[in-house]
Formats: structure tokens, C-alpha cells, sequence
């Protein structure tokens, strides 16, 4: 099968087996990889209700067709499960080297499931799988076991989880070359709770291109548009830091937990003064041409030597202004405790807002945050919250439930201003500046994400608080992320590539043909009922009470709020959905999904014609 491997390797935890599943041809066309075949198989294999820290519960890992090739912006990779942040169905991704690893070993894909009786590693060389003894590791931050597997396991690729994701912190990540973050929904801890600290992956394999000519002349085109994009240089200058200024001088950025009120040195912030304060190094991902990857090391003040890949953009809207701090070097030390606990530093610093808003409200009291003040700016509090959480203790025990989670427990009414939807935190982007990511963060299957459809540019054309044409713009890039994340290929191919170039390039690899409306639908309807099965609906399609009705107080979107259920009942009917959010049967029947048609009617669901 040219561009996919044609296997895909299981691995039973619990008793230690290894099995091999074909990957037909029907399913690589009607799924193409990486996110729509991760979500084939979760709907298919996962029954409902499953506790996502069970051992039912599984992961799915996988590539895409064209990764492994000299196709750029290719190397990520998807992992795909039930979270244990939202109990939703999850989707989180990385860049780095681990994809096209394990592609030359001979798979698209990984499937884990089941327990092991105590702390293990997974190495897959070839057609070659062992479970290795992780005891020695288990305790050990993601940092120095990526190291320990990197000195055991020379020219391996791995993926790991830290301490977090041992002790079940409900948004712990996986990590990867030394930094590189599959951050979202908690996979870490799902992970974490079947003993598995890593998976080490090699292989000599290659990927076959079935029109190589022809691909070869695409490439070249590829590459030329790449290198005369206007903002090419830029975003390799600075990498997605290039996104803070424009997003605080919009009054995008999240500051003080989305209050919008300013933020005095938030200059401080900017790419500029990252380039020159802390960037060391380059890095790009696998057959990438822009070197996004930012090796950082802080060189001066109480935290000095310590270094991270980073921060990003995210990274510095969540642990930077909404935290009311703007020092980039207390950003990456936080950024770097992050790493090494293994924390999605969204969820983080949004949970860790939450909480500073609560001390300045009195709903917590020094006594509960071990003697510290949790005021907005206090750079000590964010430090000390970081080192609670990863270990679950003290405060941390709170704020590793997530600010929807530890909402439900201060109570109060502080899910008022808990930041979050279907359970997980909204990213560095405040739905009041940016309307459209309100739709984005209500409508997303994962909880609250940025990374399924428009950002700042994007906004441009139809005004930045406007809330007309919204529905379509939000279905049209929800739908081109469904084709990038199984492609995998990364956002920041926007940089040169457009979809006509991406089909082009992945039907000169799989010589296959591909109807990419109907295989988007198909994708992002599936995951939807795999929500629905689990019991979110319209209702949970919501925003947290702050963005709905407390207008921005100040700048450019004063006095915005996002009225979400206007915009909801237009983005149904787009999708071919009842007014309840539901898809209805002839919607199911157009996008090939009878098979689960049959399955929601079993189980009772009632859906319109």
C-alpha cells in the first residue's frame, strides 16, 4: 500500500500480547490516517460509559500517509481516547521525530489497551514487540527518562508521561523530544493508569510513493510556495510567539483569567524580547523547513539555567498574562516544571487563573494554598501551584481536577468564571475579542480547543466580534482540520500549503483518490456521536457565564460578549443536525455512517430523518 504500511499493532498490557490488524484499503480511503482512523476504531471498539481511567479504556496512536516522506510540515503524530478531564472523546497531537519512527518500523498505527500489573515500556523495533520492566522509571519526570531511553535505546524515537500522568492528574500530557507536547485531555494519565511509562519505537522500513515523478514536481512547487510566503521568516525568527503582540493589542490574549482588564508590561511578553532574553536554538520537527521549536535557556534571576523548548505562544497567554505574570523568565521556568511533571500547560495555567480569582474573591484562603498568596502576579504562587499539582499535593490536589473540576468543588457560583467547556479550559484566546473561537471552544468534541478551526487571521474578513457568518467560517476550518489531523500534517502548513496542494501531495504518495468533503463530515460527525453515546448533547454545547454576559471592559472589543446560542442554531443546520445537535439519519446515510445509524437506534437515541 503505497503511503500506509497496511498494519497496524496491538498491545494487550494485560496479559502482554501483541497482535497485528490489517489495515484495509476501504479504510485508509474512507478515513485517510492519523485522526479519522483513531476515531473509526475508538467508536467501534470502546463501549459506552467506559471509565477513562479503566483498564476497557483504550489509546490510539497514529500517523498519516504521508508522514515519513520529504513532504514538509508531516512529522506529527495523533493520539486519540477517552479523556479523563471531559469524559469525551480526546484528540491530541505532537510534531518531533515519533511519527516517521513509527512508520519505518512498519506501522500506522498503535493500539493499547488493557492493564499491566506494574510499571512498564514498550519497545517496537521492526516487526519486533517487547514489554520492558519501567519500575526504575516510574517517579522519574519526563525529562529524565526521555534521557535514561535515549542512553539505553540509541536511535530510537520515544513518547513518555511524568509524574502527573502516574499519580492520574486529569490533564497530563505526553511528551516527546524533550519538550514536544501531545498536551490535551489528560492521554498522560489514561496511560498513567495502565502502567505505561514509554514507548521507544525504531525501524528501516520506507514509506512507497506511488507516483514518484509526479511527486517530485509537486514537492518542488511545494517548497517554492513555502519559501516565498510573506511570514515565513518571521515565524522562523520567533516561532509562535510572533502571535502575543497582535493578540494583546486585540485583546485576544487571556489576561486575569479572561477579565480582560489590561495588563501593565505586558510588552514584556513579546517576540522580540523572547528572541533576545532566552532563545538559544532552532528546532524543527521531521522533513519541516520551519524550525517553530524554540530551545530556550533562562540566563538570569532566581531560576537561572534552567531550559525548555519553549515557551510557546499558548504557553506564554496561560502561564503569562492570565496568570498576571510578565516575566519571560518565570514563564519558562513554569514552562519547564510543566514538562517535567508532564502537564498540558493550557489546562494549567488556566486552572491555576481560576484559582488566583478565587483567592482575590476569598473563596480560598491562605490555608488552603499552604500559606501562599494566590494573587494575580505572584510569580511564587505559580510556581508553588505547578509542584502541587504534579505531585498531587496541598492545593494541588484541587487544581488537578481542571478549573470546570475544582469549580464544582469551591462552588460559590466560581463556575461563573471557570474558563471551561464540556470540562476542558479554553486555550489563549478570549471568545469576547474573538467570536468565532467561542464557536470553536462550544462545538469542539475534545471540550474547549483552539486547534479545530479559526484563528486571529482568520477573523479578519468578517470582524473579529462579529457574530454573522461565524457558523460557516467555524464548520469550513473545523472540517480542514479534521482533513490536516489525519493527513497528520501541522497548522502551520498554512505557510505555503494550501488543501489543493495537501490532495495533490497525498494522492501522488497513496495514488489513491479522496473526496475530502465527505471524509471530513464523516470524521467530525463520528466524533460527535461518540459524544452523544456518551451523553452530551446541545446543552453542553455552552460557554461559561463571563462570556456570555460580562462585556470585555476595555480595549478594542469592549463590551463584547458572545451570544452563543444564535450562532448555534445556524451551525446545526449547516452540519445537517437537528436543533438539539443531533444528526439526523439522512445526514448519516450522506456521509457513509449507517453501520453506526443502526447502533444509536439499538441503544434508544432518537434521531430525526
Amino acid at each position: 500500500m503505497n503511503g500506509y504500511c497496511g498494519s497496524i499493532i496491538r498491545v494487550d498490557l494485560t496479559n502482554g500480547s501483541v497482535n497485528e490488524d490489517p489495515l484495509s484499503l476501504n479504510q485508509a480511503k474512507a478515513f485517510i490516517g492519523g485522526r479519522g482512523l483513531s476515531i473509526s476504531h475508538l467508536f467501534k471498539e470502546l463501549p459506552p460509559s467506559v471509565d477513562p481511567l479503566g483498564k476497557e479504556n483504550r489509546v490510539y496512536i497514529f500517523s498519516g500517509p504521508i508522514c515519513g516522506t520529504a513532504i514538509p510540515y508531516s512529522s506529527r503524530y495523533t493520539l486519540v481516547t477517552k479523556s479523563p478531564l471531559t469524559k469525551t472523546y480526546t484528540r491530541t497531537l505532537s510534531g518531533g521525530q515519533f511519527s516517521a519512527a513509527l512508520k519505518y518500523a512498519g506501522y500506522d498505527g498503535l493500539i493499547i489497551e488493557g492493564k499491566a500489573q506494574q510499571p512498564c515500556y514498550l519497545v517496537l523495533e521492526g516487526n519486533q514487540a517487547k514489554l520492558l520492566d519501567a519500575s526504575h522509571l516510574w517517579g522519574m519526570t519526563s525529562r529524565i527518562t526521555e534521557d535514561w531511553l535515549r542512553r539505553n535505546h540509541p536511535g530510537f524515537e520515544s513518547l513518555c508521561i511524568g509524574p502527573a500522568g502516574e499519580k492520574g492528574v486529569a490533564f497530563a500530557c505526553v511528551l516527546n523530544n524533550w519538550g514536544r507536547a501531545a498536551g490535551r485531555g489528560g492521554v498522560g494519565a489514561v496511560l498513567g493508569s495502565k502502567n505505561l511509562k514509554a514507548i521507544c519505537v525504531s525501524g528501516k522500513n520506507g514509506v512507497q510513493v506511488a507516483k514518484k515523478e509526479t511527486f517530485l514536481s509537486t514537492l518542488k512547487d511545494v517548497y517554492k510556495q513555502v519559501n516565498a510566503h510573506p511570514q515565513i521568516q518571521e515565524r522562523i525568527r520567533v516561532g509562535t510567539t510572533m502571535t502575543v503582540k497582535a493578540t494583546h493589542e486585540t485583546g485576544i490574549i487571556p489576561i486575569r483569567n479572561y477579565s480582560g482588564r489590561p495588563l501593565a508590561g505586558a510588552e514584556n511578553l513579546y517576540s522580540d524580547v523572547f528572541r533576545k532574553q532566552l532563545v538559544v536554538h532552532d528546532e524543527s520537527c521531521f522533513s519541516c523547513p520551519l524550525p517553530c521549536g524554540k530551545m530556550s535557556v533562562v540566563r538570569s534571576g532566581k531560576y537561572k539555567g534552567a531550559v525548555v523548548q519553549g515557551p510557546q505562544f499558548e504557553t506564554i497567554g496561560m502561564l503569562g498574562s492570565n496568570c498576571g505574570i510578565t516575566d519571560l523568565n518565570i514563564v519558562a521556568f513554569a514552562n519547564s516544571l510543566c514538562n517535567d511533571y508532564g502537564l498540558d500547560t493550557i489546562e494549567t495555567g488556566n486552572v491555576i487563573a481560576f484559582a488566583m480569582e478565587c483567592y482575590e474573591r476569598g473563596f480560598l484562603t491562605s490555608q488552603d494554598t499552604g500559606g501562599i498568596a494566590f494573587n494575580f502576579g505572584n510569580q511564587d504562587a505559580l510556581i508553588h501551584a505547578i509542584e502541587a499539582i504534579g505531585t498531587q499535593t496541598g492545593i494541588g490536589k484541587l487544581l488537578a481536577l481542571g478549573a470546570a473540576g475544582a469549580a464544582k468543588e469551591i462552588g460559590q457560583n466560581s463556575d461563573t468564571f471557570a474558563m471551561a467547556t464540556k470540562g476542558q479550559g479554553f486555550a489563549s484566546f478570549d471568545p469576547r475579542a474573538l467570536v468565532g473561537m467561542g464557536l470553536i471552544y462550544a462545538t469542539a468534541p475534545t471540550g474547549a480547543n483552539h486547534s479545530t478551526g479559526p484563528t486571529f487571521g482568520g477573523e479578519k474578513p468578517l470582524g473579529l466580534t462579529a457574530h454573522d457568518g461565524k457558523p460557516q467560517l467555524v464548520m469550513d476550518n473545523q472540517n480542514n482540520y479534521c482533513f490536516l489531523d489525519s493527513l497528520v500534517m501541522c497548522a502551520f502548513s498554512r505557510y505555503g500549503l494550501d488543501n489543493s496542494l495537501r490532495l495533490r501531495l497525498l494522492e501522488d504518495v497513496t495514488g489513491l483518490k479522496y473526496d475530502l468533503d465527505q471524509i471530513t463530515n464523516r470524521i467530525f460527525t463520528l466524533e460527535r456521536l461518540f459524544n452523544l453515546r456518551e451523553g452530551f448533547g446541545r446543552a453542553h454545547d455552552s460557554l461559561p457565564w463571563r462570556s456570555r454576559n460580562e462585556p470585555m471592559p476595555s480595549g478594542p472589543a469592549q463590551g463584547s460578549t458572545v451570544k452563543i446560542d444564535r450562532m448555534l442554531d445556524e451551525y446545526y443546520a449547516l452540519r445537517g443536525w437537528d436543533s438539539k445537535g443531533v444528526p439526523t439519519k439522512s445526514c448519516l446515510k450522506r456521509y457513509g455512517l449507517e453501520e453506526q445509524l443502526q447502533e444509536l437506534q439499538q441503544m434508544g437515541l432518537s434521531l430525526a430523518d
